[in-house]
């Protein structure tokens, strides 16, 4: 018998990675898979709280959501912070929790970044791929660094953690790019990729950076949100859900 959304065991709490803590919440069932939901850049896990138990119940996997280094309820952590020690602290974090692969990564924008690189680092790990109108490394050597820099949010004197956490972002974002410039996802790791039908910057780059993300496999897809902006997983969460929801069925038909 499936699980109501209701009857899935929440809990939220914090979790000692050794140079910091980070905010978990975790709407678990007992299953092989784990769901990770990254949130976009400057955002929290707040983000996915509308479908995060809703999405337990229907794929009977449990999901996790956490809020990165910095931003919601998590500590801010080392100075230096870069992309790939995100990713570092995420499989620290999901280790920890005792989940140490079969994962589904599900990211928007930034997010969508670093779940990219989580797969680059991490393919052994990786079974799934739900990117929502990610950042990429090849729409930024299109458009430009300096130009995306331009429109992306920086303080002069910040003094929040979400503040602090968002200039390191800017700041190591290069690193990031230089760590994936030239890399392509695994063929064989299943990607839907949700692009937004009405993009946030430079049109046509956008939206052609996307389809050359998912074009060398048969088992990546492209979806357009048709009529959402960027902010996708507020505007459309049923469509985040079912696209979910789509591949989890997917992966688990391949392993029948």
């Amino acid at each position: 018998m499936n699980k109501k959304a209701s009857e899935i065991v929440k809990s939220d709490k914090f979790v000692d990675i050794g140079t910091h803590k980070l905010r978990v919440i975790l709407s678990d069932i007992e299953s092989d898979y784990t769901i990770v939901l990254e949130s976009g850049g400057g955002m929290s896990s707040e983000a996915y709280q509308e479908i995060q138990d809703t999405l337990a119940a229907q794929t009977k996997i449990r999901v996790m959501s956490y809020d990165r280094s910095g931003f919601g309820q998590s500590e801010l952590g080392p100075d230096k912070f870069t992309a790939l020690d995100e990713v570092k602290t995420l499989k620290k974090c999901l280790k920890i929790l005792g989940f140490k692969n079969k994962f589904i990564l599900v990211g928007h924008s930034y997010g969508g970044l670093l779940v990219q690189l989580f797969t680059l680092q991490y393919p052994e790990l990786v079974n799934g791929l739900v990117l929502i109108d990610p950042m990429n490394v090849k729409f930024v050597d299109r458009f430009g660094l300096d130009n995306l820099n331009a429109v992306t949010p920086y303080f002069e004197n910040p003094t929040k953690n979400d503040e602090k956490a968002g200039n390191r972002m800017v700041d190591c974002f290069p690193i990031a790019l230089e760590t994936m410039r030239g890399k392509e996802l695994p063929i064989e790791v299943p990607i839907k990729l949700i692009t937004a039908g009405n993009p946030p910057l430079s049109n046509n780059i956008w939206s052609e950076c996307h389809q050359e993300i998912v074009k060398n496999s048969e088992k990546h897809e492209l979806l357009i949100a048709k009529g959402n902006s960027h902010m996708i997983v507020a505007e459309n969460p049923k469509l985040v859900l079912t696209t979910i929801i789509e591949l989890v069925n997917e992966i688990k038909s391949e392993k029948i």
